[in-house]
């Protein structure tokens, strides 16, 4: 079994913060640029490096890295789901990059261990031009976004055929140090390891090896190859409901699941042992008001949980012994996720809705419900 210590050390540099309504992670150690630097200079030694921070969601945070004046991206994993979470990002793009037109970044190469001098698991891809979504959105004329509503419906039909409910992984491999008998699945080297600036062995503890110093450009990137199209490999999920704050420690299957009934059961017995573990911190008596609202709300919702179980039969019937079809699916895909390059301005539409229609706002610009149904 995994040493307490062990776990805690995976865990190091994230809090978990109560706030009103539920808990949020925090960043408690900043990433070193400097390590950053030192990283990408190991594995082109002869090359001019050059490392800055650029934005930070939810749980990465993203440095810009220039190596010889070409860009690249960074991007520290914030440690909610260690190892999984890393490796599934990568065999993920990998795969929809292989399956689709989409253009997505390439990985040059992952980290998914700790052990290493940044601290943190990372990985460091290739930069794509465009600018967010949501920044130009207005600018774009009506053709425009119905021919991106039709391309990504396009990738949408190549990815539906995903069976099981997970996250997406390359080969199988036990990981050494983990939960006895638990398997890890880890994701195909994301490029060719025959290119000589590629890393073709790991050290004992994990960590890769150095890159040794090739010609232009800073590193070589391959085609589409043979996997292109195949099923991927589906294994236990990486998702905020099972990796959120305590979740992340809780006895509770992660997939794959066969069934939307499976999954939905999954994500309850979170609910029902947050409620218990609410019961059981104020079982000793001697409540103040906010304990005792704690305890009647988590009665109430162990009593709706209770009823929600006895609807999935209903609602998730199981006649088939097959697994369900999916398909990928990401829950944050805001209109700032998508980078998007210049199109040509276009005749518009004659049902292309007019600003004259709209109520203006206070700077004479038409109100923000024209640009959405535009």
């Amino acid at each position: 079994m995994q040493s307490l210590e062990s776990q805690e050390s995976q865990f190091h540099g994230l809090v978990w913060e109560e706030r009103l309504f539920s808990s949020e992670p925090r960043w408690i150690v900043e990433p070193d640029t400097g390590a950053i630097k030192q990283t990408v200079q190991s594995l082109r030694p002869s090359s001019k490096v050059e490392v800055a921070f650029l934005a930070q969601g939810g749980f990465n945070k993203i440095y810009n890295v220039s190596i010889d004046d070409e860009a690249f991206i960074m991007r520290i994993s914030f440690p909610v789901d260690p190892r999984y979470k890393v490796m599934s990002e990568v065999a993920t793009m990998d795969w929809v990059r292989r399956t689709t037109s989409l253009p997505i970044p390439r990985v040059i190469i992952h980290q998914p261990s700790r052990d290493n001098p940044i601290g943190f698991e990372w990985m460091l891809m290739t930069k794509l031009p465009g600018k967010p979504f949501g920044e130009i959105y207005q600018s774009l004329s009506f053709n425009v976004k119905a021919r991106l509503v039709r391309e990504l419906a396009a990738s949408s039909v190549c990815l539906f055929r995903n069976q099981l409910c997970g996250n997406i992984y390359g080969k199988s491999s036990v990981v050494e140090n983990i939960t006895s008998s638990e398997q890890i699945l880890r994701p195909r080297e994301p490029v060719d390891p025959k290119i000589s600036v590629l890393v073709n062995e790991s050290n004992p503890d994990g960590s890769s090896t150095s890159m040794g110093k090739s010609s232009e450009p800073p590193f070589n990137l391959p085609d589409k190859g043979s996997s292109e199209g195949a099923s991927p490999d589906v294994g236990r999920i990486v998702s905020m409901q099972f990796f959120w704050d305590s979740h992340i420690h809780q006895h509770v299957y992660r997939g794959p699941f066969r069934s939307s009934k499976d999954w939905i059961t999954a994500r309850l017995l979170f609910n029902e042992n947050d409620c218990y573990s609410a019961l059981d911190k104020h079982s000793a008596g001697d409540l103040d008001s906010d304990d005792e609202a704690e305890v009647e709300d988590a009665t109430r919702t162990l009593q709706i949980i209770k009823n929600l179980k006895s609807l999935i039969p209903l609602v998730f019937p199981t006649d088939d012994d097959g697994p369900e079809p999916s398909m990928i699916f990401n829950h944050d895909l805001s209109r700032h996720r998508p980078l998007t390059t210049q199109y040509p301005q276009e005749r518009p539409r004659y049902s292309e809705p007019v600003p004259e229609s709209y109520e203006p706002e206070e700077n004479g610009e038409p109100y923000e419900l024209y640009f959405e149904h535009l």
